[in-house]
């Protein structure tokens, strides 16, 4: 893989908030994306993070209810219809000395670089109800939930525009696209020594 194409395979891989329905997600395709994040980096290379694969439509769909979506979208809830096929929940094992937050990047990125090579989209979600976790699944003490992550595919157009200003906050334009500010190179890029 070259340059080009890595970059237009990170620009590809955008969260959704919209998911096409009557779509089959199986525990291998989320096995498959957990094992390449296996092999990523991790701080002090303590692998902490640990994963519940939830393939199971009742579970999905209980997930998926309960969680909040897109915050910054005041004029839209995600409706039924528009529901991910499946999650994986990112979990911290505390009893193991690491960086979690750290590792927690790291394997987000590589899942959600691994589920679009796979032609399936992601949505992260920091908001995933953690009390709808724990009653759903046998998650002992020592673990904590960092984020959810749904997976589907996606029935919205998403697209990377310029920040304008300092707004950094996505939006849906007049045709209903999803659109991502993201700051200019020359902006993020503070200092150069040759």
């Amino acid at each position: 893989m070259n340059y080009k194409d890595l970059k237009q395979l990170v620009n590809k891989s955008r969260c959704t908030r919209r998911f096409k329905q009557d779509v089959q997600i199986n525990s291998k395709d989320l096995e498959e994306l957990i094992d390449v994040a296996r092999v990523t980096s991790s701080a002090k290379n303590m692998q902490p993070l640990k994963y519940i694969l939830v393939t199971n439509e009742e579970m999905v769909k209980a997930l998926a209810t309960t969680a909040k979506w897109a915050a910054h979208l005041t004029n839209w809830t995600q409706s039924e219809d528009e529901i991910p096929s499946a999650f994986i929940i990112m979990l911290n094992d505390k009893n193991i000395d690491g960086f979690a937050m750290f590792d927690a990047g790291v394997s987000f990125e590589a899942i959600s670089l691994a589920a679009n090579a796979k032609n399936l989209d992601i949505c992260a979600l920091a908001s995933i109800d953690k009390d709808i976790c724990k009653d759903l699944f046998e998650i002992e003490d020592n673990y904590e939930i960092l984020i959810g992550i749904a997976i589907g595919i996606s029935s919205e157009t998403i697209k990377i525009v310029d920040v304008e200003g300092e707004n950094t906050n996505y939006y849906r334009d007049e045709q209903d696209q999803h659109c991502v500010p993201k700051r200019a190179l020359q902006d993020i890029i503070i200092g150069t020594y040759k």
